[in-house]
């Protein structure tokens, strides 16, 4: 029988290289170098874009109310930290190009198998909660259909989707992510116009709904605080572009630029869809049960513009979650080649990982079904939960950062892109992790979902630990022979 070498802290070619593949195919071809700036940004706003900013920003204004602006800038600066923390890695080792493989071989295989299964699960709750709110968009039109009749359909038509050919998908991904940023930039301009008395507008806020009725701060500081989760998680889909950094041309000023443009267009497409919110509706009376932006046009003479928008903004939830469960699939099918899941995961047939999209597929049909026993708060837990846990893994970004930026030096690898101020703001990124984590007791809801974080990242802890033995033992035997 033959035995399998157990993985070293800084194991080099096949384990690392399989993780890096983010299809999870083998070892990773060198890749064309011709994505540009502005393709990059494009790319990252879009795929950051999805139900976090079109349904539960709701909540998070009824938690912050105008003050949200501020919460979004905190919520950009961690992003930013956080992108150029995996940038750095991304660009300066293009061939593992993963997250999972900067942490194996930075930190160790323990990290890469807590942080691939943390991954994996907290993806899956993404994916159920964009499930969720493309069900609650669709009931603006069949309001008698309860949410998880959606919600559970719409699952089960993208794990459908997801045994089929992966041709086109770029193509319909990148289409759906200008139509949402075209979405939204619309959204703005109809708002300024109506505030400024250039359109007819029926009970508008106006610009004093930002500063009365109690304030700009209605709860205070704590209820910016409060708001933070609910932010992050309309943020989190930022890795689009550590995953695209290895494809860059000129890496050192593309990235840096594309960082900034995306920056700066998610800071003035969420604030200016925050304040055009505020605006048309006042801050206490926004909706979350619904879209807050189709409540917002209905303050509009246009009925049509309502369900146009639902209809768009439907789309590009139905997209993200078909981009989601593409990602996912293969990080499970890559935790069955690195010996942390079952190997059966692992196997393909025409490029489709088909077994870990049947498990996938089947936690995500059942976890898309809580609105049935939750159709009021299935989505907040969702959102909220999926919140604590891309901050988990931002940590481990930013941790391993930390520790990778020596590893490459001491390597003898250049950085062609490197993080601003390192180390102090790759310690201020995890001191406001840390920070935005303590705010949970702030918010009712989110004790739950922190407790569920914690929960799962303490059984995927307790997994590795016979996972971590039997390496040990491998690793002891091969050395007595």
């Amino acid at each position: 029988m033959n035995k399998v070498k157990a993985p070293t802290r800084h194991s080099k070619p096949t384990e690392t290289r399989l993780i890096s593949s983010r299809y999870g195919s083998g070892p990773k071809p060198p890749s064309p170098r011709n994505i540009g700036a502005n393709s990059l940004t494009l790319m990252t706003v879009g795929g950051i874009m999805g139900s976090g900013l079109f349904l539960a920003v709701g909540q998070a204004i009824r938690l912050a109310g105008p003050a949200i602006v501020i919460s979004m800038l905190i919520g950009v600066t961690i992003m930013a930290l956080e992108v150029m923390a995996l940038s750095e890695m991304a660009v300066a080792d293009r061939e593992r190009g993963s997250f999972l493989a900067f942490a194996h071989h930075a930190l160790g295989p323990g990290a890469a198998f807590v942080g691939g299964w943390i991954f994996w699960f907290s993806s899956i709750l993404n994916i159920s909660a964009e499930a969720t709110a493309g069900a609650i968009f669709t009931r603006l039109w069949f309001p008698s259909i309860p949410v998880y009749v959606f919600s559970v359909g719409y699952a089960i038509i993208v794990v459908g989707i997801n045994f089929l050919t992966v041709r086109g998908f770029s193509t319909v991904e990148s289409w759906m992510s200008g139509t949402k940023i075209t979405a939204t930039v619309v959204f703005i301009l109809l708002a300024a116009a109506a505030l400024a008395g250039l359109l007819p507008v029926h009970t508008a806020a106006g610009v004093h709904g930002w500063y009365q009725k109690p304030s700009f701060f209605p709860h205070g500081v704590i209820g910016v605080f409060a708001a933070m989760v609910l932010v992050l998680f309309s943020m989190s889909g930022t890795g689009v572009l550590g995953l695209a950094a290895p494809n860059v041309k000129d890496a050192d000023h593309t990235i840096a630029k594309s960082i900034r443009n995306t920056i700066i267009a998610i800071y003035v497409l969420y604030v200016g869809a925050a304040l055009g919110l505020t605006g048309l509706l006042l801050w206490s009376t926004v909706p979350t049960a619904q879209s807050p932006f189709t409540a917002a046009l209905r303050t509009l003479p246009w009925g049509w513009l309502v369900n146009f928008f639902n209809l768009v903004i439907l789309l590009a939830v139905l997209s993200a979650m078909n981009a989601g469960l593409f990602a996912t699939d293969r990080v499970l099918a890559t935790l069955g080649r690195i010996h942390a899941a079952p190997h059966i995961v692992s196997r393909e047939s025409h490029g489709i990982p088909r077994m870990a999209n049947l498990v996938t597929g089947i936690l995500f049909i059942i976890i898309s079904g809580l609105a049935y026993f939750l159709p009021k708060t299935a989505y907040l837990y969702l959102v909220t939960a999926t919140g604590f846990q891309a901050l988990f893994i931002w940590g481990l970004i930013i941790v391993t950062q930390i520790v990778y930026h020596k590893v490459l030096l001491k390597e003898g690898k250049e950085l062609p892109f490197r993080m601003k101020g390192y180390p102090y703001t790759s310690i201020l990124a995890v001191a406001l992790i840390v920070g935005v984590i303590a705010t949970a007791p702030l918010a009712p809801h989110e004790m739950t979902a922190l407790e569920i974080s914690v929960g799962a990242s303490v059984i995927f802890f307790l997994a590795y630990l016979p996972v971590r033995a039997r390496r040990l033992h491998s690793s002891q035997r091969s050395q007595g022979k």
